[in-house]
């Protein structure tokens, strides 16, 4: 399988957890499905230490399951109760990022948040889930990365790819739209800079997500 380019960056290491991250939040790999180190590395030209050492990290992050030996390793398939675990921590944790944003925020900053606003409207309108799950976090880490907290930073960014790979196999097209609603309330509370309603819209956001999942799999066949 081709594998997307990104800057390149100070280590070979560094540049396969990069692309390796990046395919598996892009869905370009099933959960369950086995990756081989040998056949990434070929893929992407460079040796197999430095994907092995990859395969280490992602599985450090509760991506990958490594197959014992080394030789490769498992998407992870995380379970219903392991996503609303998850999905409850981000809660917390997106509600956070609002707050702490919100105040902080420059004209310039809400600009590009409506933006990526009007973009994951457009991917939603379009019916391109996959352009629309790209913008969707795209949207929450401009927030996040405003916050001015990088241990909050860290801790979503790995709560964030947990819940991504888990809702790849559940039907998302429906939500996506009330999603959209979602999003608008809380650049409006960003936009006033009102840290209070931020966080409120935040935590709601997620939580209206946890219900939506679980309709999903209870009218599942």
């Amino acid at each position: 399988m081709p594998m997307k380019r990104v800057e390149r960056p100070s280590s070979l290491t560094e540049l396969a957890y990069r692309q390796l991250r990046m395919e598996l939040l892009d869905g370009q790999f099933a959960a369950g499905e086995r990756l081989s180190v040998v056949a990434l590395a070929g893929a992407m030209g460079m040796s197999r230490s430095p994907v092995r050492a990859a395969f280490e990290r992602l599985s450090s992050e509760g991506l990958l399951s490594q197959i014992q030996g080394g030789s490769g390793a498992v998407v992870s398939a995380p379970s219903h109760e392991e996503l609303l675990n998850a999905l409850a921590v981000r809660a917390v944790l997106e509600g956070l990022a609002a707050r702490l944003a919100a105040p902080q925020l420059t004209e310039r900053d809400l600009t590009k948040l409506e933006q990526i606003h009007q973009n994951f409207e457009s991917a939603v309108a379009r019916d391109d889930t996959k352009r629309a799950r790209r913008v969707d976090l795209e949207f929450h880490q401009y927030v996040q990365a405003r916050a001015g907290n990088g241990v909050l930073v860290e801790h979503l960014d790995r709560v964030q790819a947990q819940v991504i790979l888990g809702t790849y196999s559940t039907a998302w097209g429906s939500s996506q739209h009330r999603a959209v609603a979602e999003h608008a309330d809380i650049l409006k509370a960003l936009a006033a800079g009102d840290a209070a309603d931020a966080e409120e819209a935040a935590v709601r956001h997620l939580h209206n997500l946890t219900g939506r999942l679980q309709e999903a799999w209870s009218s599942a066949p």
